[in-house]
């Protein structure tokens, strides 16, 4: 058998991660894991409809483009939420945004209503950007301050589809032991909730990667004797970002 990456222990919610004497009884070193590192969450994205606008700019040019193309990038955009005065009261921004669709406002055929998809900033003070009484609208900007015109009204649509689930996380090469191996001799069906340990080349525990419950386990191509596990995680995954051993 190859050196095992990773060290798969009894559950213990009373125990603290101390190294290995933490944790419960070892119940498997494996070879390999198959989806056990996440990428970060990516922003939740909406669909945006900005009423009564007077285009200038990036903004007009990323029309004309959406018109020929279906879509446009914008990249930041900025709206200065505006008091009766026209002066900005607040900034609300909208990341990564992209023209969709326009057409004539029914208010006034001289103004465009124009459909962007987007991700609301995280710097953001609050979820909408309500305009105060008698309020004009909103000024437009992009990236660096450049004027892209106004707006008279925002309404938030829809959000995106929510995001995939995440696959279960296999371990594979994996060599039983303790009650992990006599619950697999008996035939039992529910084989318990582990803790997945990352180690080094040298067989010491880096990282406590992920908890979950063990669902499923089939025979391994890996070698004789070797069982691939199936793991549904109940804690978040490492990044993937995560150092290599």
């Amino acid at each position: 058998m190859e050196s095992p990456k990773y060290l798969l222990l009894s559950y213990d919610a009373e125990a603290e991660f101390t190294g290995e004497d933490g944790y419960a009884e070892t119940w498997a070193s494996c070879a390999e894991a198959e989806g056990l590192f996440s990428d970060p969450p990516r922003p939740e994205r909406g669909t945006y409809e900005l009423l009564g606008c007077a285009l200038e700019g990036g903004l007009r040019t990323a029309l004309t483009r959406a018109r020929a193309d279906g879509s446009a990038p914008l990249g930041l955009l900025v709206l200065e939420v505006l008091d009766k005065k026209g002066e900005c009261v607040v900034e609300w921004e909208l990341d990564d945004a992209r023209v969709i669709d326009d057409r004539p406002c029914a208010r006034d055929l001289a103004l465009r209503d124009i459909t962007v998809e987007a991700s609301e900033s995280v710097d953001n003070a609050s979820d909408y950007p309500q305009c105060p009484p008698l309020s004009p609208g909103y000024r437009l900007f992009g990236a660096e301050n450049r004027p892209w015109g106004t707006c008279k009204d925002l309404a938030h649509v829809r959000n995106g589809p929510p995001e995939p689930l995440e696959p279960s996380l296999r371990l594979l090469g994996c060599s039983p032991s303790g009650a992990l191996r006599a619950a697999l001799d008996a035939g039992e069906e529910d084989l318990g909730h582990a803790k997945v340990l990352r180690l080094d080349t040298h067989g010491r525990t880096v990282q406590p990667a992920v908890e979950g419950e063990i669902t499923a386990w089939i025979p391994s191509a890996r070698g004789r004797g070797l069982i691939d596990l199936t793991l549904e995680p109940w804690s978040e995954r490492p990044p993937t970002a995560a150092p290599e051993v």
